[in-house]
């Protein structure tokens, strides 16, 4: 195949590679999608008059992600090629003949069924809960001379991916690894960010691309009781009183604290946490946290609250939403137009433990710290404890906000 790409060495592995199933897998930036595109291309050769399948996880990925990277192949390339939007398909041509390429996303993969493919790939394999578009996908391979399919992916710690080219490789599987700093073409601020953004766990999977356990055990597996808690941890009157809200109804909680951005080591001091129980009948819990609030710091009138993004649409009266009983109050209000993932909450909460204390008096946050799990198998936190999460869900709000995981854009620069 003819390139005007400085293709990695990790990418012309994957893009040569024999075998019937294979996987890039890097950290952010190592090139991923770029070398997913030109293993479709390169099988393109060898499946004239065929059809390959492109996916990615969901749909807005495909539109902002692979379709643009596949033009740049196809352009830079010098192909010659046709685009139905209404079926998101190329024909791509060239003078030994031609091959169909069809976009589609990989939540939809009921839709497959009925398809005739060559080949086919799931870029962002990762991000998938489970095989269910992997298995879809390598069943539909009946009509070319070389059936291969493919995945491309950051490593989401030991999930369906790790079992299929991690524990569980055989002939016919293959896996291709490769690191963020082997791409030499990107800017040197893009691998500073990921360092600075990632605690140490995930540096190593989303820079160096290495599988770790991001699925099993503790949620907030970054905390420590030795490291993070100390009575040195109080208010300093002088700094705005922050809170974090949860707005469960039974318990309510929410935890106080301090932020000081500019600071080199102790950023975030939690030195308090408040939790109310529904007393009945038509209690209002937001108005009712506000008053115990009150109670506790009654010569503090500098207030910032970060509730959950819901409480905007959310109403524990028949007038006024949580976030407009806030408002009311006369307290300022900080929260996003929508929730952050779980994912991405999580992450920002794991990373703000290298620079954040807590008061010991802070039991309910605490023990959210060291309890609370993951779902087997996956990254959801295990709500099926009634007594835990309230207080941690409402200090990821905080953080989110101020402390966002911020990830660098996945473009791949190449020379």
């Amino acid at each position: 195949m003819r390139t005007n790409f400085n293709v990695l060495k990790h990418q012309k592995l994957f893009i040569q590679n024999e075998a019937k199933y294979s996987s890039l897998i890097t950290g952010y930036g190592g090139g991923k999608t770029l070398g997913f595109c030109l293993k479709g291309l390169a099988q393109a050769g060898k499946n004239v008059g065929g059809t390959i399948l492109l996916a990615e996880p969901v749909f807005p990925m495909v539109r902002d992600v692979l379709q643009p990277t596949f033009e740049k192949c196809l352009n830079d390339l010098k192909f010659d090629y046709t685009y139905k939007a209404s079926d998101m398909r190329y024909v791509v041509k060239w003078r030994g003949g031609y091959c169909n390429f069809i976009l589609r996303s990989a939540e939809n993969w009921r839709r497959w069924a009925g398809l005739n493919l060559a080949s086919g790939g799931i870029d962002e394999a990762g991000l998938l809960k489970d095989d269910s578009a992997w298995r879809m996908l390598i069943s539909r391979l009946r009509e070319g001379k070389d059936l291969k399919a493919w995945t491309s992916t950051t490593p989401e710690g030991f999930n369906w991916v790790y079992e299929y080219w991690g524990e569980g490789l055989t002939d016919e599987y293959a896996l291709i690894q490769g690191r963020t700093e082997d791409n030499p073409f990107l800017p040197e601020e893009f691998v500073e960010s990921l360092k600075a953004n990632y605690d140490k766990r995930l540096i190593e999977a989303y820079l160096h691309g290495k599988f770790v356990n991001l699925q099993h055990g503790s949620t907030y597996y970054g905390f420590s009781r030795e490291k993070n808690v100390t009575d040195r941890a109080v208010h300093n009157q002088s700094q705005p009183l922050l809170v974090s809200l949860d707005f469960n109804i039974d318990p309510f909680c929410g935890i106080v604290w301090n932020y000081y951005p500019n600071s080199q080591k102790e950023k975030i001091v939690v030195f308090d946490e408040i939790q109310l129980r529904h007393g009945g009948g038509n209690e209002l819990m937001t108005q009712a946290f506000i008053n115990e609030l009150k109670r506790r710091y009654p010569n503090h009138n500098n207030m910032v609250f970060y509730p959950d993004p819901s409480g905007k649409q959310r109403r524990t009266s028949a007038i006024n939403t949580d976030h407009d009983i806030i408002r009311l109050n006369g307290i300022k209000l900080k929260a996003k137009r929508s929730a952050p993932s779980v994912v991405d909450r999580v992450n920002a909460v794991n990373k703000s433990f290298e620079h954040m204390i807590i008061n010991p008096k802070c039991k309910g946050l605490i023990r959210d710290f060291e309890q609370v799990v993951n779902k087997e198998g996956t990254r959801d936190i295990d709500k099926s404890n009634m007594n835990l999460t309230h207080f941690s869900d409402g200090y990821g709000y905080g953080i989110d906000y101020e402390l966002p995981i911020r990830k660098p854009t996945t473009k791949t620069f190449m020379g």
